[in-house]
């Protein structure tokens, strides 16, 4: 029995470690890690258990120390036309490579940003996860009790999303830290339809909260004996939402793809005073205090929930022995306000190619994004060498920058992280 037993698991892993140092500025470490995965996969009669944790030791931290991270923790049961997968597990929908559309699901780790692989970047929701098979076709059924947002870097991070302001009186980010309740759970269905020929398409339906925040806002302009100030307070909302991927095989080396996210209300942070006043308000205390006393107390911390729409149209194919995949991404807030800090359009473009040398021993690939109205950028080189069947070394390379923009703009921007340029080695063995 005990032989039988032991046939039917398997320990695999992955030990790994990974280095970056900045190529501008004083050349810091922008990260330094050794990462254990072990992954447990048990075959029982009732079913399939798997198991995958990292143990991260983060040495390049003042306050080094060691994670332990579960990143999956499931039980499938399998039936005749029919799985159900009950535990934390990763669920990624889409084919968008340079940015999350439909898939928004699991959860990201964005604390460390791009030092991390995609792979690595994701993480485990709890979740019931049932899927039936109709021929070449699936409808899927996602229950998530708890909600998991993003894991977002600290306000004092490097890699903090939101510009650093520049302003007398100081601005304090708090974090959602809030209980379970039975309102945040949520729903997700997803119909694959599967040709046999040349197309493929996802249709979903889901009740859910995408997994950015919005910001509330909370003036205190008079707050004897402290100094004024502003809270900025991280928001999600759960909304009804629909999605649409699909894929087109136009002939053996060109695939069209598109993938769109409409999401019924999403939250948007508006603001009373004119871009300019803030702007101003940058420049002394007086003027600050000035500005912020046209801040009302309100109870809808200056959000806004408005219906938006994310839009992705790419090609990919392979030329000359290299996968090429650009696509075009486009965010739009509908019913908009101009005192809303967002723009009503935001698009930008990515661009992702990979070419193999050596009898597949050697990778080389490359991913860029740029985003049209603030003119910045990412780009990331790297190369992949298998020394050996389980070993592999790479090295690389990230770059961001753009033109400086004001601290009030409301989108993400590449430019905010341009001393955080830095290059890379990781060494991998797998087991």
């Amino acid at each position: 029995y005990s032989g039988t037993l032991q046939a039917q698991t398997s320990v695999t892993g992955l030990l790994q470690n990974y280095n970056a140092v900045q190529t501008v500025g004083d050349h810091e470490f922008v990260a330094g890690r050794n990462r254990l995965r072990l992954q447990l996969n048990t075959s029982t009669t009732a079913g399939n258990i798997f198991v995958e944790t990292d143990f991260l030791h983060q040495y390049a931290r003042r306050d080094a120390e060691t994670e332990i991270i579960i990143r999956e923790a499931y039980f499938d049961r399998y039936y005749d036309k029919s799985d159900l997968r009950i535990g934390r597990q990763i669920i990624s929908w889409g084919r968008a490579t340079g940015g999350f559309v439909t898939d928004i699901l699991s959860p990201v780790d964005l604390r460390e940003f791009l030092t991390q692989s995609p792979a690595d970047l994701r993480l485990g929701l709890t979740a019931i996860n049932y899927q039936r098979y109709i021929g070449s076709n699936s409808i899927q059924l996602i229950l998530n009790p708890v909600f998991e947002p993003d894991r977002l870097p600290s306000p004092g991070s490097r890699w903090f999303p939101v510009q650093e302001i520049p302003s007398p009186i100081p601005f304090n980010y708090i974090r959602q830290e809030k209980g379970f309740e039975l309102s945040d759970t949520q729903f997700a269905s997803r119909f694959s339809f599967r040709s046999a020929s040349s197309l493929d398409l996802d249709a979903m339906l889901m009740y859910w909260a995408h997994p950015m925040p919005a910001y509330a806002l909370n003036t205190n302009p008079f707050n004897f004996p402290d100094p004024p100030s502003v809270d900025l307070f991280e928001s999600y909302h759960a909304s009804p939402m629909g999605g649409v991927s699909l894929e087109w095989l136009i002939s053996d080396n060109w695939k069209f793809q598109t993938e769109q996210l409409f999401v019924y209300q999403r939250l948007f942070t508006f603001l009373p005073v004119p871009i300019n006043r803030l702007e101003q308000a940058l420049e002394d205390l007086p003027t600050a205090i000035q500005v912020l006393q046209e801040f009302d107390v309100r109870d809808d911390g200056y959000l806004l929930k408005k219906p938006w729409l994310h839009s992705m149209a790419g090609i990919e194919t392979e030329q000359w022995s290299t996968l090429i995949s650009l696509q075009i991404y486009l965010e739009t807030i509908f019913n908009y306000e101009d005192r809303i800090l967002p723009q009503q359009l935001f698009p930008y473009v990515t661009l992702l190619t990979n070419r193999a040398f050596l009898r597949n021993r050697l990778q080389i690939s490359t991913q860029s994004r740029y985003n049209f109205y603030a003119k910045d950028f990412w780009i990331q080189a790297q190369g992949t060498y298998e020394v050996d069947d389980g070993f592999e070394v790479s090295i690389g390379t990230n770059l961001f920058g753009g033109k400086p923009i004001t601290p009030f703009y409301g989108h993400f921007t590449f430019n905010q992280f341009r001393q955080n340029s830095f290059i890379f080695s990781k060494i991998s063995v797998y087991f």
